[in-house]
């Protein structure tokens, strides 16, 4: 039974689709809705071995104000989320993570015994006017040892 939905969720249209579609099916279904988002700090940092040395000390002070930035408004962002769920009499959580997307989430999966994953098509990441899929959901939907729904 499709009892633990999984919904990577980053505030993008089709993440709020996704949410959306895995909200009747677990109403339909009795079902909990876990939530999650990834921060993925890695785009801001130089790349090489050497990117820790090559940084200033004021410059890793405001990646950390930065990063510190990002999770409140996620943790704010996942709230709401919860919030919306809860109101149409679903259990709901969320977890925040940080690092490579896919992984995190298919680690986490894994680890909390998900039955479906319900992933939009494309994150704050893709291009909506190109219709082929993100590669996140690519990768998901490739690797997931569940069944997994993607929303356009």
């Amino acid at each position: 039974m499709l009892t633990k939905i999984l919904v990577p969720y980053d505030g993008s249209k089709y993440s709020v689709k996704a949410l959306t579609r895995a909200t009747e099916l677990a109403h339909n279904l009795d079902s909990e809705i876990l939530l999650i988002s990834i921060v993925n700090m890695g785009y801001i940092s130089p790349p090489g071995l050497l990117h820790s040395l090559i940084k200033s000390k004021e410059e890793k002070i405001a990646i950390k104000k930065w990063s510190k930035s990002v999770r409140k408004e996620t943790e704010k962002m996942m709230k709401n989320a919860v919030k919306k769920c809860e109101l149409r009499g679903i259990t709901a959580s969320f977890r925040i993570e940080e690092g490579d997307i896919a992984s995190k989430i298919l680690d986490f999966a894994t680890k909390k015994k998900i039955t479906l994953i319900i992933i939009g098509s494309h994150g704050l990441h893709g291009l909506g006017k190109l219709k082929t899929l993100g590669s996140v959901s690519r990768k998901i939907s490739e690797n997931a040892k569940c069944p997994v729904l993607i929303v356009r």
